[in-house]
């Protein structure tokens, strides 16, 4: 099993501090979520000073790879075992905290360099606004050019987060995935700030049951498909905007039809119709068929480990019982999460099927 360091750092400079001794250890990422971590240390070896919530990143290093990073916010012991046990949030969760203070209004911007702009200008403290203070942690790439461009308008009065108002942007139509990649650079740690499709970033990866992984069962549910979505937004009764979006072929073609089924999304703080019919052509997208879920859980000390896998890859996933093929599709992964055990690690992967992200339906009404 490859060896696992836990590395902690000053949160506002980034000036590495130290390592911890953990007996205990788990972690899980995600696609434009935090994710967390939890990590257990002997007692005798809490660094009280230092180890406080919100003063410190925790980074989990596997072999020469580090898979995790985020902010520790608390923290408990155990007097009967002598440990203590911290409790860490992904590196996004702060963000999530930063509220935008000044009236921020883009014109056919890339939705990437939206996100930049805000995360830059109101967070992290390297953007326009000198005075306003950010740890500044995170780097952008090329990859903030994603080609989509949208209209936005952020009041001041309204008080929105950072953290909100960027996964509302990724969540629409032709949206986006984030997350945050950490790697050594010199005597640092880099936090990037990465961009990826909703469909997800192609690879060659294969996750096959009896060859690299288990797929110890699969599930396919139907309970959240839709054939009409509404999602509504700001205004108040019958003057309230919404926006409609049918998947009509799932209603009448012969051999596949099943009748309507509703779902309405509510928006209160959107005033374009456009965005909303976004948002209903999603749900329509993501309501489309009924969702198979593997599960699968990595080999051990094997290709891929979890330094292998990303959230937000494309993988095809292979298994066969009873001589038959069972599962053959694209998936994309969205999440993994490692637990460390006295038997090794530990490394389940969440996915979803790639059919999810095609564009299904229109807004024509029947």
């Amino acid at each position: 099993m490859p060896d696992y360091r836990v590395i902690y750092a000053e949160f506002m400079s980034g000036d590495i501090w130290g390592e911890l001794a953990v007996t205990d250890l788990a972690f899980s990422r995600g696609i434009s979520e935090p994710g967390s971590a939890s990590v257990k240390v002997p007692l005798s070896l809490f660094d009280w000073s230092a180890l406080k919530p919100w003063r410190v990143l925790v980074y989990i290093q596997r072999g020469q790879q580090i898979v995790w990073g985020g902010p520790l916010v608390a923290f408990s012991l155990d007097l009967e075992s002598e440990t203590a046990e911290l409790h860490c949030l992904g590196l996004w969760e702060y963000y999530r905290h930063r509220q935008i203070t000044y009236d921020a209004v883009f014109v056919q911007r890339d939705q990437g360099a939206i996100v930049q702009s805000l995360v830059q200008d109101f967070a992290d403290g390297t953007g326009q606004y000198t005075w306003n203070t950010g740890p500044k942690a995170l780097t952008f790439d090329a990859s903030a050019a994603t080609g989509i461009l949208r209209d936005r308008t952020y009041r001041a009065y309204e008080r929105k987060m950072v953290g909100q108002v960027v996964e509302d942007l990724s969540g629409v139509r032709d949206g986006f995935d984030f997350r945050i990649d950490h790697w050594w650079f010199g005597g640092r740690i880099v936090n990037a700030f990465k961009f990826g499709p909703p469909s997800g970033n192609p690879s060659d990866l294969v996750l096959e049951h009896g060859a690299n992984c288990d797929i110890p069962s699969a599930s396919v549910d139907g309970t959240s498909m839709v054939t009409e979505a509404v999602a509504t937004g700001g205004g108040e009764a019958e003057n309230q905007l919404a926006a409609w979006w049918y998947n009509l072929p799932a209603e009448t073609e012969p051999g596949r039809r099943i009748p309507r089924l509703s779902a309405v999304q509510s928006r209160q703080d959107v005033i374009r119709a456009d965005t909303l019919t976004a948002y209903a052509q999603q749900m329509v997208s993501e309501g489309s068929t009924p969702v198979t879920i593997p599960a699968v859980r990595l080999y051990p000390s094997a290709y891929p480990g979890p330094g292998d896998v990303l959230p937000g890859q494309q993988a095809r996933v292979r298994a066969r019982a009873g001589g038959r093929l069972v599962l053959d599709g694209t998936y994309k992964i969205t999440g993994q999460s490692v637990k460390l055990t006295d038997g090794g690690e530990e490394c389940t992967l969440s996915l979803v099927p790639g059919e999810v992200f095609a564009s299904v339906g229109s807004a024509a009404s029947p």
